[in-house]
């Protein structure tokens, strides 16, 4: 086994397309407000958008107040409506409707452990947290805590989550019933003085059916879930960002992490259905190993799995299934994540990796990675991206240059990896919107932070997470730096609106500065914050502001977006501060039957 489990995100020498740079869609997708993506665009027929705020609704021609919302109400697709039917019209990931469960691919070496979530209350309304397992309610009454800013001392929350606060739920753990077995010496425990919610764990071994939890809100939230919660004493957590149901869809791509690492150290993928009677269906790009319950299929022939309400399944086996297409007949979910990946596979230690896969239509064009802040201090630090194409004769651009390693043309369902530093930030884009592409950043192992694939202090390890698609930038965010992380940093990206950068405020540290470029076009710039170090407070700011982890609030006239990074010895945790789930592909991709 590795010295520490972790987790929580043909080589081409081509240059980029100069010459066909015109054949590239260089129009910029619309950023009228995080709420309403479906709001007509400013032009001779004027309509109705929402207010950065959420809390009116404002003409789109001129940015005028039409209406201001009732404090029971909000803004949600340039109407005034209730909270949680505002945030089903957004489709944002705030929202008040989720399904989940631990990312436990692999049973012998990761054993069932304290399963949290951090729930911000992004509403101006009081939030009542409730949460069922297979329609059953569970009680919260002691499973609900308050962290204190900067503090990693936790109280039990009484009563609602006020409005703009935040609280760490923790969902479920072992029985303290039941012993444990010689093969889970991983095992991490939920705070002492905690209950969780439940003590079921919902995964199946391997490949199998399983059932989610179900939490549910009277007022949106932003939701992140970690497994499992306790940092760098677990050496293998994992975080990701939880998307809610009204932004589900009915065609996926799977994404695993990362390939095998070794025999029982595999990629695995859980497909979530909110309805009963779900028909998924499954083209798979290797064979489906067959499992309990489960039967197996051959590489490219279309299988059809059924799915009731609350009910997942989880395909976890040696081969890869990322660029399986998946389709179904009521919206579904997907996480794509491994058992214990080694990132690059030669480079220690492994971790458990898991993200919440947007749907296709949500994926985008164009997106630009940026690195996390440098563990050893060198920009040069290497780390990992991967690009998976969704449709044939994808094109793709970089500014401002093509990365080693990096694609130039890509086929439906085709995954490449390439490494870059950490400074190497750029912009990667395709065509046009209807060849959408995913990418994921990662965070190698501690074997990795020297810039080279050896040696460290054992900073940080394997990490896999979402990069946002520029047309899903929001214009502010709310979320939890976790204080069991020794050291945290926030990578903030900003586009160009009207011709113009707007500015972005962190709560902690006022209005951001020291803004780098990101390429030669002019159309992104970069930050970095580092919220936390050595468990001690981060960067100060002339204001008098310092940061430090826990609650975080930023917000901007225009689109960013915000990604988090912690790390201890051996461990490591990253998720996207949130993200708009605008449909930005129209044409679906074509089911093999």
């Amino acid at each position: 086994m590795a010295a520490g489990l972790a987790v929580t995100l043909a080589t081409m020498t081509m240059g980029a397309c100069s010459g066909e740079r015109s054949e590239f869609d260089t129009r910029n997708e619309s950023f009228l407000n995080d709420a309403s993506p479906d709001a007509p665009a400013p032009g001779p027929g004027c309509g109705h958008q929402c207010s950065l705020d959420g809390r009116s609704v404002i003409n789109t021609c001129t940015g005028e107040t039409v209406q201001t919302c009732a404090a029971d109400l909000a803004c949600g697709a340039g109407v005034c409506q209730p909270p949680c039917a505002a945030a089903a019209a957004d489709k944002s990931s705030n929202g008040c409707d989720f399904y989940f469960q631990e990312p436990r691919f692999e049973y012998t070496t990761i054993s069932q452990s304290c399963y949290a979530a951090y729930v911000v209350n992004t509403s101006m309304q009081p939030v009542e947290v409730s949460m069922e397992l297979e329609g059953k309610p569970l009680d919260l009454s002691r499973a609900l805590y308050r962290a204190e800013p900067g503090s990693a001392e936790m109280t039990p929350l009484v009563g609602p989550i006020p409005p703009g606060e935040s609280a760490i739920l923790f969902i479920s753990d072992k029985s303290p019933d039941t012993p444990l077995t010689p093969l889970e010496s991983a095992y991490l425990g939920c705070p002492e003085g905690v209950v969780p919610a439940s003590y079921v764990g919902g995964t199946p071994w391997g490949t199998g059916y399983g059932v989610a939890f179900h939490l549910t809100t009277n007022a949106p939230v932003s939701l992140a879930a970690v497994f499992p919660f306790g940092g760098a004493s677990s050496a293998y957590s994992s975080a990701t960002l939880l998307l809610p149901v009204p932004t589900w869809a009915k065609q996926h791509m799977i994404v695993n992490a990362w390939e095998m690492f070794r025999d029982g150290f595999g990629p695995g993928a859980q497909i979530f259905a909110a309805e009963d009677d779900t028909e998924v269906t499954i083209v798979p790009s290797r064979p489906i190993q067959s499992g309990k319950g489960v039967t197996g299929a051959p590489a490219r022939v279309p299988v059809t799995y059924h799915l009731d309400k609350g009910q997942l399944l989880q395909i976890a086996q040696n081969e890869e299934l990322t660029g399986s297409l998946v389709s179904s007949t009521k919206p579904t979910a997907i996480v794509g994540g491994h058992a214990c990946a080694n990132v690059p596979t030669h480079v220690t230690t492994c971790d458990v990796l898991a993200q919440q896969i947007p749907a296709l239509e949500q994926w985008g064009h164009e997106y630009v990675g940026v690195g996390y802040a440098p563990r050893m201090g060198g920009e040069d630090e290497l780390m990992m991206y991967r690009i998976i194409a969704a449709r044939d004769g994808t094109r793709l651009d970089y500014d401002p240059a093509l990365p080693a390693g990096a694609p130039v043309t890509m086929s439906a369902g085709e995954h490449v990896s390439f490494p870059a530093g950490v400074g190497e930030a750029f912009v990667v884009r395709t065509q046009d919107a209807d060849h959408p592409i995913y990418l994921a950043a990662y965070m190698p192992g501690h074997g990795a932070a020297g810039g080279i694939w050896t040696g460290s202090d054992g900073r940080g390890d394997p990490d896999f997470v979402n990069v946002v698609p520029a047309g899903q930038y929001m214009s502010s965010y709310s979320f939890y730096a976790d204080p069991t992380f020794a050291d945290t940093s926030l990578v903030l990206v900003r586009a160009k609106t009207n011709g113009e950068f707007k500015d972005v405020s962190l709560e902690c540290a006022g209005t951001l500065t020291d803004w780098k470029p990101v390429g030669t076009r002019g159309d992104y710039e970069f930050t970095r914050v580092i919220l936390s170090r050595n468990y001690r407070p981060g960067d100060s700011f002339d204001g008098g502001g310092t940061c430090q982890y826990g609650l975080q609030r930023t917000k901007s006239d225009g689109p960013f977006t915000a990604t988090i990074w912690g790390t201890a010895y051996c461990v490591s945790y990253g998720y996207t501060g949130g993200m708009a789930l605008r449909k930005l592909v129209e044409i679906p991709l074509d089911v093999p039957h």
